[in-house]
């Protein structure tokens, strides 16, 4: 599709191309070093562009003393891009002596936005957006920061799309008390909130945190809703203080979805509260808990979540479930195995359904009765190779074929079509003895396809 300008009177790309750039075709800019009391010429050029416009940036380093903020407002059939030189690496940065005193980069009250390819290195938070709707934010760095990587937490925010981004070493701050969140999207208290947004395919990983406010990898506060999380990888946000890699709290008015994630060396590996789906998701050595569901004090009531077929491995507890106010909660095809450990802490038993959850450790409020929990052998006899993070199902395991169809999901961790008889966990294995898709790593996982909603 053609972004390009409506009128040949206006430029149709502008490249900018920092000092030690070269010529290029096309209008060029180049940028002089920026003081506490100037504008980059990025800036100035982002806050110029119309609808259908596009700004290329060359590769090398655009620093900034100086508080950076844009406004862009393009339209559905003409959105406004800004994006990497093809090939090329541009890196938007600040010295490091006022990485306390500035973000890296505010967006304000922009809709209808692309950002692609930049990095952003520095700064307190990495990138704000402040109010906005329709943007996509796809293969981008942010990392260095003093406090978290990106923010949503400064008015309500609608129909983002946040993928491919490479978010790390967040919360560097020594100066003060810093959080570190790798993504904060929507305001603690629900008096902002943030709707109909995908967070897809992102790594992020080593966020530190030294204050009680955590170092969540994704973290979707009260009253935000209609947000899909999915096929992101996340580990260690476990530096200085041990957050969830993702947590959502619900309370608004639908429901969010956390699906097909894989989550490691966390505190919690998803803590949820409300309104929300949880599905098709591994976590594995996490230091607290594998997915902890219980109330908040910032959520008021314990309501409508599904939490079905996740594979949750070697945690001190597996599942932390306080449901005795709740209402509306499912617990169903989850594979969670913590040998010598407690597998699963329930209180609540009766305000839920349980079904089919198969289990290796200690179980606490409940028992193995064979219809809502099930003895499920031990690790190596049911994965293909634990050890080395292969959650596979072997030919043979117990979980296979043994899940309740009433809440299997449509499709599995694979985004493969599950099939009857349905498989507990995460995987649908359908019979074969290798994982066909994506093997568990450090680093992005590949998108198949697409999930069917709800």
């Amino acid at each position: 599709m053609n972004y390009v300008s409506r009128v040949e009177s206006v430029v149709a790309c502008l490249l900018l191309v920092p000092i030690c750039g070269g010529v290029t075709s096309g209008v060029t800019h180049k940028i002089n070093p920026a003081t506490v009391d100037s504008r980059e010429e990025f800036e100035a050029i982002a806050n110029s562009l119309g609808a259908g416009e596009e700004l290329i940036l060359r590769g090398g380093t655009y620093s900034q003393n100086a508080r950076r903020a844009v406004t862009a407002n393009g339209t559905a059939a003409e959105p406004i891009i800004i994006r990497a030189a093809d090939g090329e690496d541009p890196l938007l940065t600040r010295p490091a002596d006022n990485r306390d005193r500035y973000n890296n980069i505010e967006f304000v009250d922009c809709s209808h936005l692309v950002i692609r390819g930049l990095r952003f290195r520095g700064g307190s938070s990495g990138v704000r957006f402040i109010r906005g709707h329709h943007i996509t934010f796809e293969d981008c760095e942010i990392a260095e920061t003093g406090n978290n990587a990106l923010t949503m937490n400064s008015g309500d925010c609608d129909s983002f799309i946040i993928r491919r981004n490479h978010i790390h070493h967040t919360g560097l701050s020594t100066t003060r008390q810093t959080e570190g969140e790798g993504m904060y999207i929507g305001c603690h208290s629900g008096s902002c909130i943030t709707t109909n947004t995908l967070v897809e395919g992102n790594y992020i990983h080593h966020t530190r945190g030294t204050s009680s406010g955590g170092n969540d990898g994704v973290e979707i506060k009260f009253g935000s809703y209609a947000n899909v999380v999915r096929d992101n990888v996340i580990h260690d946000t476990n530096i200085g203080r041990q957050y969830p890699g993702i947590f959502v709290y619900g309370g608004g008015k639908g429901i969010n979805i956390v699906e097909g994630n894989v989550i490691w060396n966390a505190g919690e590996g998803i803590q949820v509260v409300s309104d929300a789906i949880i599905r098709n998701n591994i976590i594995f050595d996490c230091s607290m808990t594998g997915i902890t569901a219980a109330p908040h004090a910032a959520v008021s009531h314990v309501r409508n979540t599904k939490i079905v077929n996740n594979t949750i491995i070697n945690s001190p507890r597996g599942i932390l479930i306080r449901w005795g106010k709740a209402s509306d909660m499912v617990l169903a095809n989850n594979a969670i195995y913590c040998p010598g450990a407690t597998a699963v802490d329930v209180s609540g038993v009766g305000n839920g359904t349980f079904s089919a959850n198969f289990v290796e450790g200690r179980v606490t409020g409940a028992t193995i009765d064979g219809s809502r929990f099930h003895d499920g052998k031990i690790l190596p006899e049911v994965f293909a190779d634990p050890a080395r993070n292969d959650y596979w199902l072997r030919p043979d395991s117990v979980l296979s074929n043994n899940a309740d169809a009433d809440y299997a999901p449509a499709l599995d961790f694979n985004r493969s079509l599950r099939k009857a008889p349905f498989d507990v966990g995460a995987y649908e294995s359908g019979g074969q003895a290798i994982n066909p898709g994506w093997g568990v790593q450090a680093g992005f996982k590949p998108a198949r396809g697409g999930y069917l909603r709800p």
